[in-house]
């Protein structure tokens, strides 16, 4: 990862004093492979942990514990400023990796317009360069979904997107550092890269891949669709993952819990690869954090709301025992309660007591279904479609179940509260709730008594398209970047 932009500082084209000039890296394939493999590794932390749950923790899906020592306490409670720390790290984490992903797509072409290769070397280095448009293009993605309004197809030209980077250029001088230019123009290059990746990566689709696949770029291209509300691409894509049959529902309660702990679901799309304790990325401690592994010392810091647990057939659907668990707490509140242990640490990942570390499904086929539903239902005169996909993902989680008829608001109604039962905990809520354009309130919770009470805490109102949905333009970057100085977001300019 010689080319590893630095995190730490503001100029997103920075080249490090470590790091090796692209004039003399990627001369042969070994080098174009090593370096793939290392921004592989690096994307085990842009998809865990913070990155995942800190938006959720924003919404209506979790509780904060009295005394919960205020662990991503800013989001929960609306309290980011342009300086938070976890903004920062995530903006300047992200852009990283597309810094790498850049590096990689430069010595790719290089080594292609070398003329040196043979025919199969060919395809194996425009393999990489497919993955590493792939990879710009998903985290590009991601930064829309943190610091970036919905994509309304009307106003977009007039969004404030995030700073395109597509050229592996560093430079001092701040007069070229990138602005942010319009949603639009950001989401014009994800689907570019997106158009490079379908042409270029012909692995196909595998249970469980470690790496991107063709199935992994049509999943992305099915989720950036639905988010630019272009339903009919976002059908089709999806369609097409759903009707290859690669990835099978699961319906066994024990062997869906069982493919939580070990990472191992016959429905992953796309699973990033960690291989022991000492090769794993961010984690989930936030939910159980049981430091003896003892019976009743879990320490949670977050519960699930109350309304979230009412949605579910406690008794005949998979998800519920699978995602929460009823336990005796004692350590940060004492009661009974129901906690979430969708992530309760993978033992290939530690030794003794859990670090509660996961491998990332990035994609899931489930997800294919709600695209599907929500893609039908928006199109108009396809409530039957959109019915069908939300039927036959209830018939495999839920035993019993019977097929329902809904149209207009109610199925609207249905599916996305299909998308809080399936997508729990994985970080989809605050994005839903900007794409769908609503506000939510709080719930009163488990048990009141047990919670951090205060405004913007148990009681939370927020309304649609709240400035706080958007995350901070990091103030690093605000104040070292002279094109950005006037594009921070609304809710944290002074």
């Amino acid at each position: 990862m010689a080319a590893l932009f630095s995190v730490a500082s503001c100029n997103l084209e920075k080249f490090p004093s470590t790091a090796i000039n692209s004039e003399e890296a990627m001369e042969s394939v070994a080098d174009c492979k090593a370096f793939r493999n290392g921004l592989y590794s690096g994307l085990k932390y842009a998809f865990t942990g913070a990155y995942v749950y800190y938006q959720d923790l924003q919404a209506d899906l979790f509780h904060a514990v009295k005394n919960f020592g205020n662990w991503g306490g800013p989001y929960y409670s609306y309290n980011v400023t342009a300086s938070d720390d976890a903004a920062s790290g995530i903006w300047f984490g992200l852009y990283s990796y597309i810094g790498n992903a850049n590096f990689l797509i430069a010595g790719t072409e290089k080594l292609l317009a070398s003329g040196t290769l043979d025919e199969s070397d060919t395809k194996t280095v425009q393999q990489y360069y497919g993955e590493a448009c792939y990879i710009r293009a998903h985290l590009l993605f991601n930064l829309t979904q943190y610091f970036c309004e919905d994509y309304d197809p009307e106003t977009a030209a007039a969004t404030y997107g995030v700073p395109v980077v597509t050229k592996y250029e560093p430079t001092s001088d701040s007069e070229k550092y990138p602005h942010r230019g319009t949603l639009e123009a950001t989401y014009e290059q994800i689907v570019k890269d997106l158009d490079e990746a379908e042409k270029y990566i012909t692995s196909p689709g595998t249970v469980n891949s470690a790496y991107v696949t063709k199935d992994v770029v049509t999943a992305l291209q099915a989720r950036v669709a639905l988010t630019m509300h272009d339903y009919e691409t976002a059908l089709l894509k999806a369609k097409t993952l759903i009707d290859s049959g690669t990835y099978a529902l699961m319906s066994d309660a024990a062997a869906y819990a069982k493919g939580w702990t070990d990472d191992n679901l016959t429905e992953t799309i796309w699973r990033i690869a960690m291989t022991g304790p000492d090769d794993y990325g961010n984690t989930y401690g936030y939910f159980i954090y049981n430091t003896t592994g003892e019976e009743g010392h879990d320490d949670p810091q977050y519960i699930p709301e109350d309304w979230v647990l009412d949605l579910y057939d406690k008794q005949n659907d998979i998800r519920y025992g699978a995602y929460f668990d009823e336990r005796e707490v004692s350590v940060r509140i004492t009661g009974t309660i129901t906690l979430f242990v969708k992530y309760p640490g993978n033992p290939l990942l530690y030794s003794k007591v859990s670090n509660y570390a996961h491998m990332p499904k990035v994609f899931r086929i489930s997800e294919m279904y709600l695209i599907a539903a929500e893609a039908a239902y928006n199109i108009g005169g396809q409530d039957a479609v959109a019915c069908k996909y939300l039927n036959d993902l209830r018939a495999k989680r839920i035993k019993g179940y019977e097929a329902q008829n809904y149209n207009g608001a109610a199925l609207r109604n249905e599916i996305r509260d299909e998308r809080t039962r399936e997508l729990y905990g994985e970080g989809f809520r605050l994005n839903d709730i900007k794409r769908w354009h609503i506000g939510f309130t709080r719930s009163a919770g488990q048990n009141p008594s047990l919670l951090q009470q205060g405004e913007n805490y148990a009681v939370c109102t927020r309304e649609a398209d709240d400035p706080y949905f958007l995350w901070p333009i990091p103030e690093d970057e605000i104040q070292a970047n002279p094109q950005m100085k006037n594009e921070q977001n609304a809710a944290y300019k002074r």
